[in-house]
């Protein structure tokens, strides 16, 4: 007896390479799958003992059963009706290649022609493979939803619509007892209104109560910019308190001379900070109330220096802002807020007066569970930053919100 053990991309192969090893009577021993791969393991010991091969007739039943709905069997693979099957000529289960030994009787020449039952089982095994293949392709172009997300007429399903509009699968369905059972305007304007309270964060005015705001984000996000919003905001709010502005990096670079620039339009000082500064020369500086850091270092140095600062002044004395400017992509947006994940930053969306942040991004901000706590242009300095709000998010997203042009 051999044993062979064979891997294909699907059942059909392997039991192509099985049939060609061992023969059309080769007995299946297991089926399994494993990392997307097909591995049988086959023997050619023959499944029923000589003397019963008469006792056969059960099987070819079985097998007709599958050829009736689809398509005749045959030793090997069978073929596919759109390959040329002429169904009413089906072929012999003798095989060509191998030789038939003399019968004596019409019993024994009856039983030698017809499929064994390994042989039925193996074209039972390949027609149901090959209709899984075909319903998986078949379902592949089709756009699932449930019962609740569905109207009398499909195109003003609230699912359907939302997930037109660029809003991700998992938001949508995340949030769907935000228009489960209301009509589509309501299911819309619902979920649209759940999508900005989830996003909100919660007093984001508190930062300008924190004696330092760090300011960190990719170089080219609106960052400079925002901190010395940050700081004429600071410098509004808290009359009569010193407000200064500092870049926290590892060298001198056109940053920290815009910085300077934007400092001097707000008649504040401004200062350099070296990449190992530490929490108590903060405590050494008196000649400022409150400051403003724009943070130039990269990303994994600039964490974990502030991760160290912050821990030393606490957080009632200092806070986070991180900014993403609008048309960001979702990856981009998906990487960033993971490099800062730890310093548990409030989330800014700047430049929103160049480009306007669509649905991709705003599900990717929510499936990262981002705070969004202030909305900003760039066009002005000075009174330019919106503190986010449950109601002015929610009506940037509506503004917003579009279908594609078909």
């Amino acid at each position: 007896m051999t044993t062979l053990t064979v891997q294909a991309e699907d059942t059909a192969t392997a039991m192509e390479k099985i049939v060609d090893q061992l023969g059309p009577d080769a007995l299946i021993l297991s089926t399994t799958k494993r990392d997307g791969k097909i591995i049988m393991r086959a023997s050619n010991e023959s499944a029923m003992p000589a003397d019963k091969k008469a006792e056969a007739a059960p099987a070819a039943e079985f097998s007709q059963l599958f050829a009736a709905a689809s398509r005749p069997p045959v030793t090997g693979r069978p073929k596919l009706a759109s390959d040329g099957i002429d169904f009413t000529n089906p072929p012999s289960y003798a095989s060509a290649s191998q030789p038939q030994p003399a019968s004596h009787n019409g019993a024994d020449t009856e039983a030698a022609s017809s499929p064994s039952a390994q042989q039925a089982m193996m074209q039972a095994i390949t027609l149901m493979a090959d209709r899984m293949e075909m319903m998986e392709a078949r379902l592949s172009g089709m756009m699932l939803t449930s019962p609740d997300g569905l109207n009398d007429a499909l195109q003003d399903s609230t699912p359907v619509q939302l997930m037109r509009a660029g809003f991700s699968q998992s938001s949508v369905f995340g949030l769907r007892a935000a228009y489960a059972s209301l009509g589509y305007e309501a299911g819309i304007t619902n979920f649209l209104d759940m999508l900005a309270e989830d996003l909100t964060l919660p007093r984001a005015e508190d930062i300008l109560t924190k004696r330092v705001v760090f300011v960190v984000g990719p170089s080219g996000s609106g960052r400079t910019t925002l901190a010395a919003k940050l700081a004429a905001s600071l410098k509004e709010t808290h009359r009569g308190r010193e407000v200064a502005l500092a870049s926290l990096g590892a060298s001198m670079n056109e940053t920290d001379t815009r910085l300077r620039g934007l400092a001097r339009l707000l008649n504040i000082g401004v200062s350099p900070l070296s990449h190992d500064v530490t929490g108590q020369d903060f405590d050494k500086m008196t000649d400022f109330d409150m400051m403003v850091v724009d943070v130039t270092l990269g990303a994994e140095e600039a964490v974990e220096k502030l991760a160290e600062l912050t821990s030393h002044l606490g957080v009632q004395n200092a806070g986070v802002v991180l900014t993403i400017p609008g048309g960001s992509s979702a990856k981009m947006i998906e990487v960033t807020l993971a490099q800062f994940a730890e310093l548990a930053p409030a989330t800014a969306l700047t430049k929103l007066d160049e480009c306007e942040t669509t649905a991709h991004e705003f599900s990717a901000l929510h499936q990262a569970h981002a705070r969004i706590g202030m909305l900003s242009g760039t066009k002005s300095v000075v009174g330019a930053i919106a503190f986010a709000s449950q109601k002015i998010l929610s009506q940037y997203l509506k503004e917003n919100f579009s279908l594609p042009i078909e």
